[in-house]
């Protein structure tokens, strides 16, 4: 891998694979012997632009300033770690979005994306952008992850100013606005002269694309292995389970069984397959969480939510 690069950005609209994407990039360049730090888009948010959580869920507008600063001490921190960056949706949320659902206009767009380019340019970046056909991947999106994720695409969307100027609704008036805002960061892209790596997503070709994105950061794959669990374990791990933290936003979790393997599921949505790790501990793919069930008289009774901030959350079998 060329040894300038220290920040790699992964972007797409939703469900193109981003997460699970930079999760296997910064997977790789640990076990070709890089030290990585993985930021998944929640991370992302939460640690890093405060703002724009608040521009998203429409507690106040967005200042391009403030945007600005906040990059600029995201970059900084970035400079100063000894440390690859694998970010997840870093232009995609944190400068197109933005400014997009405000309906601002494109030169605004194009100003701030350049701005943002600059800050970048000493980190040598290189951008994997997932983009694909909207309209199939959007309603794809909610069969495979639920009415609760359908409910935040459409309410998210229809919040929008943007989509309020131009009277869209529905899954519809989302996919249509995600395709828009893939055209703009592909413009964008190209004008400021980031080193790219462009895949479409839309035929899910995941073997192809991650032989494209190791010749492309010139990395060899390294193979992980995974402890083999007989099925009848994993089937002791099937069930409800109920948390007694009433301010968690998901009090309850099922763990179900799909194709032989474990998948999360929260009360109205699908969160995602469990990988293993060690035969009772599990890793969230695409996130950074791991969940961990402990086993009395061969059935699971408890498990543990591991997340990002060090916190353990216990649940309870139902």
């Amino acid at each position: 891998m060329n040894q300038q690069m220290r920040m790699i950005l992964v972007e797409g609209f939703p469900f193109t694979g981003k997460s699970t994407t930079s999760e296997y990039i910064a997977t790789q360049l640990t076990l070709n012997g890089y030290t990585v730090h993985w930021l998944s888009e929640g991370m992302l948010l939460q640690r890093h632009f405060p703002q724009v959580v608040a521009v998203f869920d429409r507690r106040e507008a967005l200042s391009e300033e403030v945007l600005y600063a906040e990059w600029s001490t995201f970059v900084a921190t970035a400079l100063a770690a000894d440390q690859v960056f694998v970010v997840d949706s870093a232009l995609s949320y944190t400068a197109v979005a933005p400014l997009m659902i405000e309906d601002r206009p494109m030169a605004a767009i194009n100003a701030e994306l350049s701005r943002v380019a600059a800050l970048c340019a000493p980190l040598h970046p290189h951008v994997i952008h997932l983009t694909g056909d909207a309209e199939r991947l959007v309603p794809d999106s909610i069969v495979e992850r639920g009415a609760g994720w359908q409910e935040q695409l459409v309410r998210q969307a229809e919040s929008a100013p943007y989509q309020q100027a131009r009277g869209r609704s529905g899954v519809e008036g989302a996919a249509r606005m995600f395709h828009e805002s893939q055209e703009i960061l592909r413009e964008v892209l190209a004008r400021d002269g980031w080193p790219v790596l462009t895949l479409d997503v839309t035929a899910a070709d995941w073997a192809a694309h991650r032989r494209a994105i190791l010749a492309f950061l010139q990395l060899d794959e390294v193979v992980v292995d995974r402890p083999a669990i007989a099925a009848s374990v994993l089937q002791s791990y099937v069930g409800s389970y109920v948390t007694d933290e009433q301010e968690r936003s998901d009090t309850t979790f099922s763990v179900q069984m799909e194709q032989e393997t474990l998948v999360l599921y929260g009360a109205d949505m699908r969160y995602g397959p469990l990988i293993p790790v060690s035969p009772t501990r599990f890793h969230l793919q695409a996130t950074p969480v791991d969940i961990e069930f402990v086993v009395e008289d061969g059935l699971a009774q408890h498990l543990t939510l591991h997340t990002s901030d060090g916190k353990a959350h216990p649940y309870r079998r139902t």
